[in-house]
């Protein structure tokens, strides 16, 4: 499998907020106005970084930002979905970087009024929001001829992938069990990172009828017959 296909697989708040009180931050859709000290939220945005060869403009990334390896010594803000305000302005960044559903929404209120311009990023878990999402983050950096060829990259492997499974006739129910807590097996379901790589694999998500993760009943699995 290729590097580029993997990517399928990113001071206290008052005394900031002070001194920043008149200006405020806006979300930004095109090119972030400085680069040099970007915290990036999301596991998908930090390897896509790093794949365009842009890790040195990162200060920070959160808890899914697993990969690369090198990832690990940048500064934890946090887990994407439960961000600490006051850990990610800490640090200082010029620029922030988040997927979609990055979190609580007190916390991204809180980040809007502080005078750091932010991006956020679509996750819809097709094979053609990679290519977008590799795009995006191109344009926020300035970087899009990079981007471009990532995303070229991306789209050709993925293609190749899809062309390898799609006259499979008899479809694999797969169960993706996220975690196993209290004897409840926690599922994935539609609009998530596993229900499409599932079927890009060329399997059906046994389980359906929800978004995100969900924690399945013994009668359930059973009946999701994986």
């Amino acid at each position: 499998m290729t590097k580029s296909v993997k990517l399928a697989a990113l001071a206290g708040i008052f005394g900031v907020l002070a001194l920043s009180s008149h200006a405020s931050a806006k979300e930004v859709s095109g090119s972030l106005p400085d680069t040099s000290r970007v915290v990036s939220i999301g596991g998908s945005i930090t390897e896509i970084i790093f794949a365009l060869g842009e890790q040195g403009r990162l200060v920070g990334r959160d808890t899914t930002s697993v990969y690369p390896k090198e990832a690990f010594a940048l500064p934890d803000v946090g887990y994407m979905r439960a961000l600490s305000a006051e850990g990610v302005l800490s640090i200082n960044p010029t620029a922030i970087i988040a997927v979609e559903g990055s979190g609580p929404e007190q916390a991204v209120d809180l980040l809007k009024k502080a005078s750091v311009p932010f991006v956020f990023v679509p996750e819809n878990y097709t094979a053609t929001s990679v290519s977008e999402k590799i795009r995006i983050v191109g344009k926020a950096l300035s970087v899009e001829d990079k981007a471009k060829k990532l995303a070229d990259d991306v789209e050709a492997d993925l293609a190749a992938a899809q062309a390898e499974t799609k006259d499979i006739k008899t479809r694999r129910r797969v169960l993706f069990v996220l975690s196993i807590q209290g004897g409840k097996i926690l599922a994935a379901g539609d609009h998530s990172a596993a229900n499409g790589i599932i079927k890009l694999a060329g399997a059906d998500n046994a389980v359906e009828g929800f978004t995100g993760y969900k924690a399945l009943s013994d009668e359930s699995i059973l009946l999701a017959k994986p």
